[in-house]
């Protein structure tokens, strides 16, 4: 699952020039992340990812995706 949102990103840095802020998930993505990778949700740790996840309904999102809201201008998501 992490390949699949670093991906997204990468794919999105090429289209738009610049990193998205935001990876739109869902909660079967989540639980992946959290099973394979729990040092990205370990609150001792200080892991960035460099963008925020955000958690929609299952049924309104199959993959990641990968947005940028903030800055001069508002870029559209890439799947």
């Amino acid at each position: 699952m992490l390949d699949h949102i670093l991906q997204c990103i990468l794919k999105f840095e090429s289209e738009h020039g610049s990193a998205p802020d935001v990876v739109y998930i869902n909660p079967f993505h989540y639980d992946g992340l959290r099973r394979y990778h729990p040092d990205l949700f370990n609150k001792s740790e200080s892991v960035s990812l460099g963008f925020r996840l955000i958690i929609v309904p299952g049924n309104q999102l199959t993959h990641p995706e990968a947005a940028r809201l903030s800055g001069a201008g508002v870029y559209s998501h890439v799947a």
